[in-house]
């Protein structure tokens, strides 16, 4: 028998990420935060967050199961997943934003700076097999992923200037892929491994919903930081005029943009080390399984 389709849910959904995505997109740059269009978004997301919820306590067949919320590893996989997304954006576009207006290099060859990402994405994605019959779990490599993160982004916070070698900065994209590597496939395989059979397809569905929403407010979020730290230390101007400053005021500029690019670093090195807090409360499978210890249930005095 064919189940209704919980349209309502959906549209909801949608609403408040727009809104959400909005609030952070805009904020602080095309509109003041205290502005009248800023806080009615921002009242929009919160009303449809709520009618969300509501809806998803009675649909009889709900888009996000509030129910998987319950169960430990899809309430922290979907979060580790969530800030990956945002982590994974502000590596990708920060660091080839900077290679093009800092270092002068062009689109097309920039983007050749992410072949370094893609080789540790795919030596990490092959030592998988390997490593899982040596005995590591999703949960070992979700721990290993997100610390291996959070120290490629504390690396490129701290060595990333105006004359920085290329080649460092080329190794750092593989650490960096390296540890995105060890998460990309296995938040799923734990999600998977956790959800209930008949909520299999709507859990992983979920994760993947996660990492986009992610993905969006990364790039929001950071380039808010960025924009206004640039702003309030730079020569004035927006930092897509940057390119066209010459002498004094170019030497500034860069200055400006290499340290609100190190704090937008620095943001993602605290995001990843948040995710391996907990990626580290994830339960330890039980002794030669690959299931996770169960929920330990209350004991009736």
């Amino acid at each position: 028998m064919r189940r209704p389709l919980d349209w309502s849910g959906a549209a909801l959904a949608a609403a408040f990420s727009c809104a959400l995505l909005l609030v952070t997109d805009w904020g602080g740059k095309k509109y003041a935060w205290s502005s009248p269009a800023l806080l009615s978004l921002a009242v929009t997301a919160v009303a449809a967050l709520a009618l969300f919820l509501w809806r998803q306590l009675r649909a009889p067949e709900p888009v996000l199961p509030l129910s998987l919320f319950r169960i430990r590893e899809l309430r922290l996989g979907f979060a580790v997943q969530a800030i990956m997304g945002a982590a994974m954006t502000g590596a990708i576009y920060y660091v080839l934003v900077y290679l093009q207006l800092v270092r002068g290099i062009t689109s097309s060859s920039a983007g050749l700076y992410l072949i370094p990402m893609a080789v540790g994405l795919s030596a990490t994605g092959l030592l998988g097999g390997p490593l899982g019959a040596r005995g590591w779990t999703a949960r070992t490599f979700t721990i290993s992923g997100t610390v291996t993160t959070a120290l490629a982004f504390v690396l490129l916070a701290t060595t990333t200037g105006p004359d920085t070698s290329l080649w460092l900065i080329r190794a750092e994209l593989l650490l960096i892929g390296a540890g995105f590597g060890q998460l990309l496939g296995q938040l799923i395989l734990l999600v998977q491994e956790a959800a209930p059979r008949p909520q299999l397809g709507v859990a992983t569905t979920s994760i993947r919903y996660f990492q986009s929403l992610g993905n969006a407010l990364g790039t929001a979020l950071f380039g808010t930081v960025l924009t206004r730290l640039y702003a309030a230390h730079g020569p004035g101007g927006d930092v897509s005029g940057l390119a066209r400053l010459t002498g004094g005021a170019r030497t500034a500029a860069v200055d400006a943009y290499v340290d609100a690019t190190s704090v937008v670093f620095f943001c993602g090195a605290g995001l990843m080390a948040l995710a391996a807090l907990m990626a580290l409360r994830l339960p330890r499978p039980l002794p030669g399984t690959g299931a996770p210890e169960p929920a330990k249930q209350p004991v009736a005095v």
